[in-house]
């Protein structure tokens, strides 16, 4: 007998938590980042780029700490995971309101945020999707991934609103109680797998031994993942795009004020970007089952490229504002379906929260978009040129996408099968043998 019985499968329960935690931490910690930095400017004196060491150091501390939490997603209950990622990152916030100078908000950034966003994040939401979802796992995993873009939607409006009536520093403290007393509770909902909820997996497409047999006895070491090209590939490319995202959301209020644009406006074009990001992962989501993920790539790509180009040829209005919204919410949108099908596709469902949680790590290095950015205009008072060096990385990107090939069950491969047969660095080798 079931413990838990519900006229649905409980996993889309499981779903909706996930939905709801990732909204409220990474619509506070990433898409509310930008309306925190005029305010420490003018507070403490200092330069944009300087402000953006912050947001580098966030992601730094992610960088190190990541493959961590991906191996406690693997290993523990991420019931207390998520609880215990909930309670560091409003600790983050609490300290963040008190500090009187920039590094010390830098070191409960790097710290208690980034355990918040690890451990009530993207690593064990997908993690979970992965072990209660079979046949409709892209979807499932398009839907859980929207939490995010979900919380770039609510909470940069809500955290326009806190500051402009109570200062930032009143605003964060708001903000902490929110982050305990929604995620904290409803953590209670989630249960690790099917088997752990004494509820039949439902939506699983083979037979229990058929999915045991295929991935459950799959495990892959530190080392097997760091040697496997394919991850490699995948790290590359969507490095390339979430680092020139990043560079453009994180530096977006402050240059719409200098064309005159208000935070509040710029709120609106911040949500649009997240609307569009919520329909890019439903799409690309339910694509990722039936499509080419090397075509879906280079779509995002495209988009990515257009968005750059206005920016740099074009005056920035309101309008213009909205286009590259838009234009970036869809290519960015891309990400965590397509990486999330991909290394299910190449390494299993056992070790996908390690190989999540190496990929963070990685991706953290797209930091630099940010600091890049705001550097170049601190120091040529335009951002024309790093959006030209970030669009030079476009190039190789997009070469190394046609190697991004095939669909999330299209090659299940197992530790004893090499990974990545059709990526740029074995087909480059090919090729020069072949010359030879």
């Amino acid at each position: 007998m079931p413990i838990l019985s519900t006229p649905w499968y409980y996993g889309w329960n499981i779903v909706a938590v996930a939905v709801g935690y990732q909204a409220i931490i990474f619509g506070i910690a990433i898409y509310s980042f930008t309306f925190w930095v005029p305010h420490w400017e003018e507070e403490f004196g200092v330069g944009r780029g300087d402000v953006m060491l912050v947001f580098l150091g966030l992601q730094a501390g992610m960088a190190v700490l990541s493959p961590f939490a991906g191996r406690a997603a693997d290993t523990l209950s991420i019931r207390f995971l998520v609880a215990l990622g909930a309670i560091c990152f409003s600790l983050g916030l609490l300290a963040s309101s008190y500090a009187g100078a920039l590094w010390q908000i830098g070191l409960s950034f790097t710290v208690l945020t980034v355990i918040g966003v690890l451990l009530a994040g993207p690593i064990t939401a997908q993690t979970l999707v992965t072990r209660w979802f079979d046949r409709n796992s892209g979807l499932a995993m398009g839907v859980v991934t929207t939490g995010t873009s979900i919380g770039g939607l609510l909470m940069p409006l809500l955290m326009v609103y806190l500051q402009s009536r109570f200062g930032w520093r009143e605003a964060n403290v708001w903000l902490a109680a929110l982050v305990v007393l929604f995620i904290v509770p409803a953590s209670l909902l989630i249960y690790d797998s099917p088997a752990k909820a004494e509820v039949v997996a439902q939506d699983t497409k083979v037979s229990t031994s058929e999915r045991n047999s295929r991935s459950a006895d799959v495990e892959w070491g530190l080392s097997g993942i760091l040697k496997a090209p394919s991850f490699w590939t995948m790290m590359f490319c969507f490095t390339v795009v979430t680092a020139i995202f990043v560079a453009i959301q994180q530096n977006m209020a402050p240059l719409a004020k200098d064309h005159g644009i208000s935070a509040v406006t710029v709120s609106y074009a911040v949500a649009l970007m997240a609307s569009v990001m919520i329909l890019a992962k439903l799409l690309f989501g339910f694509l990722a089952d039936r499509t080419n993920l090397g075509i879906l790539y280079a779509i995002a790509l495209a988009s990515l490229a257009a968005a750059l180009a206005i920016l740099i040829v074009t005056e920035l209005r309101y309008s213009t504002l909205l286009a590259i919204a838009a234009l970036v919410g869809l290519a960015t949108g891309s990400v965590a379906p397509l990486l999330a099908a991909m290394i299910r596709r190449d390494f299993g469902i056992v070790s996908f929260g390690r190989v999540r949680g190496l990929s963070v790590s990685v991706l953290s290095c797209s930091a630099i978009g940010p600091w890049i950015a705001g550097s170049t205009f601190d120091a040529t008072g335009s951002y024309d040129v790093a959006w030209l060096v970030l669009g030079s990385l476009m190039i190789p990107a997009a070469i190394a996408s046609l190697y991004l090939s095939g669909t999330a069950e299209a090659k299940p491969q197992n530790a004893n099968v090499p990974v990545g047969k059709k990526t740029i660095f074995s087909s480059v080798v090919r090729l020069l043998n072949r010359k030879q």
